[in-house]
């Protein structure tokens, strides 16, 4: 089947239910793809829906109204004709923000296509739709304020995220015996969901956590609060070992994978 076929006939079917499902919302663009020689796909995450897969008719023609308009990362009022069980059909789109400041920076435009690669690998509890909404805008608004250490407002972003699916890690003492003295902390672990100290992780299993050294235990204190962020001097080595550390967690957690591609540059 061509590619025209398909998208002939997921026009046919969205079309059956046209009068019945059209839906307002506001939504980000997580991602969008080529379809066809003048169409795309668009996936959105919305606040009233989560993930919204839709087809956007004719939008890569020069004399489409919306021509040039659909961007990743940005922020849009969409009326669409929704289904549950394929891909939504575009009727309207008008832009609410472009996020354009994201992309002015190459930290800053990688973390926040990583934070777009981190929600399309998620599911979301149909409640839990409106605060990740939220939160996802509150981090594309915080990202610019920042001139420097974009990556620990990151990962602050992803302690919430990993707070609002229910594992949160915690940072304020060994999550197995409870000290409070961070001089003891030997690593982070993933089954107690935060710093174990030495003499905790000497009586477990090395794979149950992932040891750490001063510089990334000194960084990972910080993000309980974003005081001073900038003050901070940050090494690749440290962004690689935090970087890996949430990855590894979550994927812990997910039961699957998960990747950070976009941070593959930083």
């Amino acid at each position: 089947m061509t590619s025209r076929e398909i998208l002939q006939r997921a026009l046919q079917s969205n079309n059956r239910e046209m009068s019945q499902r059209i839906e307002k919302c506001e939504a980000f663009v997580l991602k969008v793809t080529e379809y066809s020689n003048t169409s795309q796909i668009i996936q959105f995450f919305s606040k009233e829906f989560g993930h919204i897969g839709v087809i956007a008719k004719g939008t890569r023609n020069p004399k489409n109204k919306y021509y040039g308009l659909i961007q990743q990362l940005g922020n849009y009022e969409i009326v669409i004709y929704k289904k549950d069980t394929t891909l939504s059909l575009l009727k309207e789109i008008s832009l609410i923000n472009d996020n354009n400041l994201l992309t002015s920076d190459f930290s800053m435009n990688a973390l926040a296509h990583a934070a777009a690669e981190l929600y399309l690998q998620l599911m979301f509890e149909e409640d839990d739709h409106e605060k990740f909404y939220i939160l996802l805008t509150q981090f594309y608004e915080f990202l610019p304020k920042v001139r420097k250490n974009h990556i620990l407002v990151f990962w602050r972003f992803l302690l919430r995220v990993a707070g609002f699916l229910g594992f949160s890690l915690q940072f304020s003492k060994c999550q197995v015996c409870g000290t409070q003295n961070s001089e003891l902390f030997h690593g982070i672990s993933f089954v107690h969901n935060g710093f174990i100290c030495s003499n905790c992780a000497g009586k477990r299993a090395a794979t149950e956590h992932f040891q750490i050294n001063e510089s990334t235990k000194k960084l990972l204190l910080t993000l309980k609060s974003l005081h001073n962020l900038e003050s901070f001097e940050i090494t690749e080595q440290d962004i690689k070992t935090i970087n890996t550390i949430f990855r590894t967690y979550l994927s812990h957690h997910l039961h699957k994978k998960i990747h950070f591609r976009s941070l593959e540059v930083l």
